[in-house]
């Protein structure tokens, strides 16, 4: 790996996993050479955006939902043709009428959601919420647009650890974005909406002072090393005007009991690397 003087591990805790990012930066350290600089291509751009805008999106799912929680789909009727600015006021008139009947029961809406269209230039609503009356849910948007819902519950994507995949289901949203966000007809400014009220995970992260990191991650207590996650190569820093070639590693740490308990401090995001795994078309 060559000689490495310093090096960042960043942890990102959220209530079922831990994910580590090691990776090296011209900041800190001596006479590290990464690799070159790259030039921010459009198109790797957008790619490197979707990336970000979907582990974001992960984020704030894995923190404020849970398995017995909402994914619905908000359809309209197959013969309606519906504009863009139509959609904007009806998902905004259905999510303040959704406010009032969370509010009437004590309790307070949160939701992610992404808008979609289809080929045929249909355009829906993919929603995750927290739980709530079914029939109430699908009535506010009959009345609102004459469409449909079609819901499921959270539990219905599990990974192989036996709890939700909010990393699947956040790939999906940011997946079923792309139909909108890249058309010159958007219904949004942003790869996905979500309420003000959702909590983002705590960030840890400390300079390292030696030489490599260990290839083979290791674990800690209450915690099992999920292999598949692992990724030990090239990766890009975001640095405004390019990007920095920079080595590393990423791995996640799944919760099985008990649970590590971090000293939390505020980091900006934009601190971690991508992969080149990550710019790897699906």
């Amino acid at each position: 790996m060559g000689d490495i003087m310093a090096y960042v591990h960043l942890r990102v805790i959220l209530k079922n996993k831990i994910d580590n990012y090691k990776y090296c930066s011209g900041r800190i350290g001596k006479n590290i050479i990464n690799g070159p600089a790259q030039g921010k291509t459009p198109l790797r751009q957008l790619r490197y955006q979707d990336k970000r805008a979907e582990r974001v999106c992960e984020w704030k799912l894995t923190e404020n939902f849970e398995e017995d929680d909402l994914w619905i789909t908000l359809t309209y009727q197959k013969a309606s043709v519906i504009g863009s600015e139509k959609a904007r006021k009806d998902i905004s008139l259905f999510l303040a009428y959704l406010r009032r009947a969370y509010k009437k029961e004590s309790n307070e809406l949160r939701y992610i959601y992404t808008a979609g269209r289809g080929k045929r230039g249909n355009i829906h609503f993919h929603m995750v919420l927290n739980k709530f009356d079914t029939a109430v849910i699908a009535k506010i948007w009959r009345n609102i647009t004459g469409g449909g819902v079609h819901f499921r519950h959270l539990y219905t994507e599990f990974n192989n650890y036996g709890q939700v995949n909010y990393k699947k289901i956040a790939n999906y949203l940011i997946k079923n974005s792309r139909e909108t966000f890249y058309s010159t007809d958007k219904i949004h400014k942003k790869r996905f909406c979500a309420s003000i009220n959702l909590k983002m995970p705590r960030l840890e992260k400390n300079i390292i002072n030696a030489k490599q990191w260990k290839k083979e991650p290791t674990t800690i207590k209450g915690y099992i090393l999920d292999k598949e996650s692992i990724y030990d190569g090239y990766g890009w820093l975001d640095e405004g005007h390019k990007w920095d070639c920079c080595r590393v590693q990423r791995y996640t740490l799944i919760r099985i009991d008990g649970g590590y308990k971090p000293r939390y401090k505020n980091h900006k995001i934009l601190d971690i690397p991508m992969g080149d795994d990550e710019f790897a078309e699906e």
